[in-house]
C-alpha cells in the first residue's frame, strides 16, 4: 500500500477517536468509572499517536538532499518508535497508575443524572462501550485490509505485522485491536461491579487495561527497531535473484542484499560475477536491464547498487568484514 493509502487509514483512524475520546472522557466524568477513565485515556494517547504518525508520514516525503541523499524515508520509523513510547508511558503506566489507586481506595460509580431522571451508570457505560466497539472495528477492519494487501493471502494476522514495513498500516491495527481488547475489558469490569457491587473490580478492570497497553507497546518497539535497524524484503530478494538467473554472461551471484528505507522504498546491492570474456559495453547493457526489470516488476525499489566482483574477491571480503 502506497503512503497516500496509509496516510488515509490513520486520518480515519484519527476521527474515529477523537469521537470515541470525547463520549468516554464525559462517561468517565459522568460516573467516576476508572476502566472509563483508562479507556478515555486509552483513546486520547491513539489520537496524539495518530497524529505523530501523520507527521512522520510528511517527514518521510521529503525529497533526498546532500545530507541525506538516500531520502527521509526511515522518518516514519523513527516517529513509530515514539508513538511505542507515549502508548507505553501515556497510556500504560496512566491506567495502571489509576488501576491501583482506585483497588487501594475503591469508590461506587455515580448514576447519570439526564433531564432530571437518574440513570444507573453501569447500564448507560455498557451502552457507550458498544457503541465505541462498533467505531473502533472500523479503523481496525481498514488497517487489516490494508497489511492484507501488502502482504501474502497465507499469512496470518501477527505474521502480516512481523512482516510489514508500513508501521502506519501496524501501528493503527495495533492500536484498534488493542482499543477492542480494552473495551470488552472496561464491559466486564462494569457489569462485575454492577452485579457484586464491589467497585474493586472497576480498579481491576484499568489494571488489566494498562498491562494490555504496556504489551501493546513492546510489540510496537520491537517492530520499529527492527525497521530502524534495516529490514530486509525477502520478496524482492527471491525476485532479484530470478532475474539475474535469466541475464546471460552471469556466472555467478555472490550476494543479492536489499534494505527498507521505508515502507515504499527499498535499496538492492548486488555483487555479480561476470563472464569475464564479456565486454563492458555488454555488462553496462545487461545492468540496465536488471535494473530495468527490477523496478518494473517492484515499484518500491528506489535505488540499486550494482558491483562487479569475482566469486573469490566476494569471499574474501565476507571473511573479512563477518
Amino acid at each position: 500500500m502506497s503512503d497516500h493509502g496509509s496516510t488515509r487509514v490513520v486520518l480515519a483512524a484519527l476521527l474515529v477517536n477523537v469521537s470515541i475520546a470525547i463520549v468516554k472522557a464525559i462517561a468517565s466524568a459522568l460516573s467516576g468509572s476508572a476502566a472509563m477513565f483508562a479507556e478515555t485515556i486509552h483513546s486520547f494517547v491513539d489520537c496524539a499517536n495518530q497524529l505523530l504518525m501523520l507527521l512522520g508520514i510528511r517527514r518521510a516525503r521529503r525529497a533526498p538532499d546532500e545530507r541525506h541523499p538516500l531520502g527521509y524515508h526511515r522518518e516514519i520509523y523513527f516517529w513509530s518508535f515514539v508513538v511505542a513510547l507515549f502508548i507505553f508511558a501515556g497510556g500504560g503506566v496512566s491506567a495502571l497508575s489509576e488501576g491501583l489507586d482506585r483497588v487501594r481506595s475503591p469508590e461506587p460509580l455515580s448514576d447519570y443524572v439526564i433531564l432530571g431522571r437518574h440513570l444507573h451508570a453501569w447500564l448507560v457505560n455498557l451502552i457507550l462501550l458498544v457503541v465505541c466497539g462498533a467505531l473502533e472495528s472500523q479503523g481496525f477492519v481498514m488497517a487489516v485490509k490494508g497489511l492484507r494487501a501488502a502482504g501474502r493471502p497465507d499469512d496470518t494476522l501477527f505474521s502480516m505485522i512481523l512482516r510489514s514495513p508500513d508501521p502506519a498500516l501496524f501501528v493503527v491495527l495495533c492500536e484498534d485491536g488493542a482499543a477492542l481488547i480494552g473495551l470488552l475489558i472496561a464491559a466486564v469490569a462494569t457489569l462485575a461491579t454492577a452485579v457484586t457491587g464491589n467497585p474493586v473490580f472497576d480498579g481491576i478492570g484499568s489494571l488489566l487495561t494498562g498491562v494490555l497497553l504496556i504489551g501493546v507497546s513492546c510489540v510496537l518497539f520491537n517492530e520499529t527497531r527492527s525497521l530502524i535497524v534495516g529490514e530486509s524484503s525477502r520478496v524482492v530478494t527471491e525476485g532479484v535473484r530470478s532475474i539475474l538467473r535469466s541475464i546471460p554472461d552471469v556466472t555467478g551471484v555472490n550476494e543479492v542484499i536489499t534494505e527498507y528505507r521505508g515502507p515504499d522504498a527499498v535499496i538492492v546491492l548486488l555483487s555479480i560475477d561476470w563472464d569475464d570474456r564479456v565486454s563492458a559495453e555488454t555488462v553496462e547493457r545487461h545492468v540496465s536491464e536488471i535494473e530495468a526489470q527490477t523496478k518494473a516488476r517492484f515499484p518500491r525499489v528506489s535505488k540499486m547498487f550494482i558491483e562487479a566482483q569475482s566469486a573469490q574477491a566476494s569471499q574474501a571480503d565476507m571473511k573479512a568484514f563477518g
